[in-house]
């Protein structure tokens, strides 16, 4: 089968033919249909999961959200051949688990891959856009704590991430400020967002400030620096307020002595999240994110736009 694979950190994967994995106890093996791309994989190529003294799984197949059938299943195995799945491989095995979806198949057991049975209506490019940025977005909107009518800063706002965050907050009846290139502005509007500001043309600090001079109840960054976030962002939280970064660019302990609380945000996909992702994109509450997809066979064209650091929405591969 075709798989896109690093043989080592710090090369540049590459798409080539590699052993379709079979599925052992409690797995189930997935003929892929789709995959979404994410930072974390080129974070994970470039040596995110080394560890010093550790055997590392060569080659290692990268992806982590997936949409697929079950072509195979274990002894013990949760769900049954010809089952529609989707879900993301859980970051805390993924050292472990060297078979990712971007391939033809893939492996999966329950503490290796969090799955959910796919939605009814939602193709699988849809379907494989929604476990990691749309997880996240969950698990962060639960730590922001959002009640109706505080004000929530958004920057990254027009993400993967940022794309289920506009919707989730608005629905809560959270005024969004969302910061976002101009040409997203439109898309920023269309997933709940109140305020737009384009950081290409203004400075975003004066921006919220001239808005809300009392200072946001929240500010969730996705995309800045320690620099940018600790000497500019995080001042635009008024005290009591909270602050949520998914990029390690704040500093918990020092936003704490003006009574901010916040957090340098991880996400470890849950079960539970992923049914919550299928209630909410079956009954139509939560949009999946403008998608653009690939072939398999252009892998790296996909993984070269996400490493550019601009993508509106998420981007896909496609096995089909």
């Amino acid at each position: 089968m075709r798989a896109f694979v690093i043989d080592s950190f710090g090369r540049t994967p590459q798409l080539k033919d590699v052993p379709v994995p079979e599925p052992g106890p409690g797995e189930v093996q997935i003929r892929v249909r789709a995959a979404a791309v994410n930072p974390i994989d080129w974070k994970v190529a470039a040596g995110a999961l080394a560890r010093p003294g550790a055997d590392f799984p060569f080659p290692y197949t990268l992806g982590f959200d997936v949409a697929g059938q079950v072509t195979a299943a274990g002894d013990g195995a949760s769900f049954e051949v010809g089952q529609e799945v989707f879900g993301m491989r859980r970051p805390e095995a993924a050292a472990r688990h060297p078979h990712g979806s971007y391939a033809e198949y893939m492996t999966a057991s329950a503490d290796t891959v969090a799955l959910a049975v796919r939605p009814d209506g939602l193709d699988a490019a849809s379907a494989a856009a929604l476990p990691m940025t749309g997880g996240t977005a969950l698990a962060l909107t639960r730590w922001l704590d959002l009640a109706e009518g505080e004000t929530l800063l958004v920057v990254g706002a027009t993400g993967g991430v940022g794309s289920y965050v506009l919707q989730l907050a608005a629905a809560r009846g959270v005024r969004v400020v969302a910061v976002a290139a101009g040409e997203d502005h439109d898309y920023a509007r269309a997933l709940g967002a109140a305020e737009v500001i384009d950081y290409r043309s203004d400075d975003v600090a004066d921006a919220v400030r001239a808005a809300h001079p009392a200072g946001v109840d929240a500010v969730l960054d996705l995309v800045g620096s320690r620099e940018v976030v600790m000497g500019q962002i995080a001042s635009l939280v008024r005290e009591g307020g909270r602050l949520a970064t998914t990029v390690f660019a704040a500093d918990p302990e020092a936003l704490a002595l003006r009574g901010v609380r916040a957090i340098n945000f991880i996400y470890q996909a849950t079960d539970q999240d992923m049914a919550a992702l299928e209630d909410l994109a079956s009954s139509g509450a939560l949009k999946v994110a403008e998608t653009t997809t690939f072939k398999l066979a252009a892998m790296d064209e996909a993984y070269a736009a996400s490493t550019s650091g601009h993508v509106r929405g998420k981007l896909v591969i496609t096995t089909d």
